[in-house]
């Protein structure tokens, strides 16, 4: 990857994500540390390479953005942010700015995750079977009696019906 295709990705990936200032100063930070690593007898692709994914940077750069008093989006207050700039106030629910990730025990998209899903529904399958197991242990010296019971009463039944 060249210079101008990361910094574009990188601009691209950050743009509305953050604000301008902040996307600005990145942009100078990373064309500055590429163009100095060059300098020093390194090629583009090289430093390109080890800095890594621009998506990735500019998510982290997003991350360590959100809930920074300094972004630019408002003043915090006991009903919410104050607006400077959206044309109205909203509240921290409403804060679309504001970190919002789901819940995750395990990563169900690697292989462990599926494995410990797997592990789980053959667990519950062994408590289900070992207590009906259970149930049926319990009731089977009760079946025969009940069975002979079931069947003098349909033999009375039958001998009255006549």
């Amino acid at each position: 990857m060249r210079k101008e295709e990361f910094l574009q990705t990188l601009r691209r990936a950050l743009t509305g994500t953050v604000p301008a200032q902040v996307v600005e100063e990145n942009m100078r930070y990373y064309q500055e540390y590429i163009d100095g690593e060059v300098r020093g007898g390194r090629s583009e692709e090289d430093v390109i390479a080890e800095i890594g994914d621009p998506r990735l940077i500019a998510k982290n750069i997003e991350d360590t953005t959100v809930g920074d008093a300094s972004d630019g989006y408002g003043d915090y207050t006991d009903s919410g942010y104050a607006d400077q700039g959206y044309g109205g106030s909203y509240t921290q629910q409403d804060d679309p700015y504001q970190e919002k990730r789901p819940f995750h025990l395990f990563d169900l998209s690697q292989w462990y995750g599926k494995a410990m899903v797997f592990l789980v529904v053959i667990l519950v399958l062994y408590v289900v079977i070992t207590i009906v197991g259970g149930i049926f242990t319990l009731l089977a010296p009760l079946i025969g009696p009940l069975f002979v019971l079931w069947l003098i009463i349909t033999i009375v039944n039958s001998i009255r019906r006549r």
